[in-house]
């Protein structure tokens, strides 16, 4: 018989086939191993891109928090901050030398950077270089004896900062505050000529740090004796700040820091280049410029809010020229019928009409003696303005407020012509076009009309500036107003009169030498 093995298949199966009994369940268990061990690698993966993460994250937090402290600091630094810092007149080692702000997490959270034995020590302090201090080694945090003296701290400031003293505070724990010296930064000597403990000045109209010792026409006791003096020199300061965060991350930062020295034109009145012209001048009797300084008395009288150390200089020129044609052009103009040459006080006789240029006293020296110096002064005044104008040559606009308030005196910018009007303000104005004034006008400060130098007042009312108006014609008046290789005539007219004024006092005139500390150097220490 035979069997159809094709249909009904074999009766006994190939030992091959029994053999395979088994194999998907190892494949599975195989896979699902390879998938653990992918998975578990990809979870360990994940949480040590997670670990990374969150430490970039918290060395930016204390990052940032170490530069908010550097910020808030340099913004109490200015005369019209709203909690204005004792700032240190002298070098560490003295009384009262050191400045700190204390940021506190909480009532439990103790802040005392002199403590070298404390949670968050100044421990940096040894790597600035100050004379007669002991320093310690590049790199390396202070220890016990290399801290800031406890005689040279003054009483600790709190910061301002939002949610400062609650556990929402910003991480950073303190800010120091002191002055620079010659060779404070170690291996960088600011003037390798000069001794290590000059204090530091810094030079607007340079851009550039230079010693005490170095500055003209000293000694000087200090920069701002020799600012007072009329120089161009401003202290420069060394502001740190620490943050460190909960987690231990620790970031600890330094700027170096000054106030803009803009030394006020030496003249009530400043008409700056050759051939100053002064037509129509004020007809009133009433009418007058003033080179007398009226100092901390004119300047309270007149609204000033703040401390001001008056000049050492107590009288200019009323009205201050170019040129020994300017003297002419004015002095004929002031003399004609009728006669207010008595209205022009001052340095120089009456009327105080004084050639101020290189042929004269030589005062219209150093930032105001050439074009592109006092372009150099606009253009720093432009960058640190409180407000800016766009306005264009011929087509003037006007302030939509205040141009700043004696209480909160501002730094002003206008591109072109601006129509001041009967306007009051007071800080530092500067116009590169023509300035236009009417009625009764008012500002307490420096105004400088610097580009194509000139102004027109009209009507008569009660205008009154109190500090110092300066012009200079840089710039040529065609389009596109390249700026000049010499300085050009300046032109005021003045249509009316009434009893207006213009009077210097050395406060206001200096008051933009407080409203902006810039920075002139940062760095963060890596430790």
């Amino acid at each position: 018989m035979c069997t159809d093995e094709s249909k009904f298949g074999s009766p006994d199966r190939p030992k091959a086939s029994r053999n395979e009994r088994g194999m998907a369940l190892l494949l599975v268990l195989l896979t699902l191993l390879l998938l653990s061990a992918i998975g578990l690698g990809m979870l360990y993966m994940s949480d040590t891109e997670t670990a990374v993460n969150s430490n970039y994250r918290d060395t930016q937090l204390a990052f940032f928090a170490m530069r908010a402290g550097l910020e808030e600091t340099r913004d109490r630094m200015r005369s019209n901050s709203v909690a204005p810092l004792p700032l240190p007149t002298a070098m560490p080692g003295a009384a009262n030398s050191i400045l700190y702000i204390i940021n506190k997490a909480g009532a439990t959270d103790v802040v005392d950077p002199k403590d070298m034995a404390s949670a968050y020590p100044d421990d940096e302090f040894c790597q600035e270089h100050f004379s007669g201090l002991t320093s310690g080694i590049l790199g390396v945090p202070c220890t016990v004896g290399q801290g800031p003296p406890s005689a040279s701290v003054a009483a600790y400031v709190n910061s301002f900062s939002p949610n400062t003293n609650t556990a929402a505070a910003l991480k950073y724990k303190w800010v120091r505050v002191t002055r620079k010296q010659n060779a404070t930064i170690p291996g960088t000597k600011v003037d390798s000529t000069q001794a290590d403990d000059k204090q530091v000045c810094f030079q607007t109209a340079a851009n550039q740090e230079i010693p005490l010792s170095l500055i003209p026409g000293g000694p000087y006791a200090s920069c701002d004796a020799a600012q007072t003096s009329g120089q161009d020199a401003s202290p420069v300061y060394l502001v740190t700040s620490l943050a460190v965060t909960p987690q231990g991350s620790r970031r600890i930062g330094q700027y170096e820091v000054s106030g803009m020295s803009i030394t006020p034109p030496p003249a009530a009145l400043g008409l700056d280049g050759p051939a100053a012209i002064f037509s129509p001048r004020p007809s009133s009797n009433v009418w007058f410029a003033n080179g007398n300084d009226t100092g901390v008395a004119g300047y309270t009288a007149s609204g000033g809010t703040g401390t001001c150390a008056p000049s050492s200089i107590p009288q200019v020129p009323g009205v201050g020229t170019g040129d020994a044609t300017g003297v002419t052009n004015i002095d004929t103009a002031i003399g004609q019928s009728p006669n207010r040459s008595a209205n022009y006080t001052g340095a120089g006789g009456t009327p105080s009409v004084v050639n101020q240029g290189p042929t004269g006293t030589g005062q219209w020296g150093g930032q105001w003696s050439s074009p592109s110096q006092l372009d150099n002064l606009v253009n720093t005044l432009a960058n640190a303005s409180d407000v800016t104008y766009t306005c264009g040559i011929g087509a003037p606009c006007s302030p939509s407020g205040a141009v700043g308030t004696n209480a909160n005196p501002q730094i002003t910018y206008v591109s072109g012509d601006f129509n001041y009007g009967s306007t009051s303000g007071a800080g530092v104005l500067v116009v590169t076009g023509t300035l236009f004034l009417s009625g009764n006008a008012s500002f307490n400060g420096l105004i400088l009309v610097i580009g194509q130098g000139t102004v027109s007042e009209s009507g008569g009312g009660n205008a009154n500036f109190n500090g110092t108006v300066f012009l200079a014609k840089t710039h040529s008046s065609t389009p596109p107003y390249p700026e000049l290789a010499t300085l050009d005539s300046p032109v005021i007219s003045w249509n009316g009169g009434g009893g207006a004024t213009v009077q210097y006092n050395s406060c206001w005139a200096n008051v933009g030498n407080k409203l902006r500390y810039a920075v002139v150097a940062m760095r963060e220490e890596m430790y």
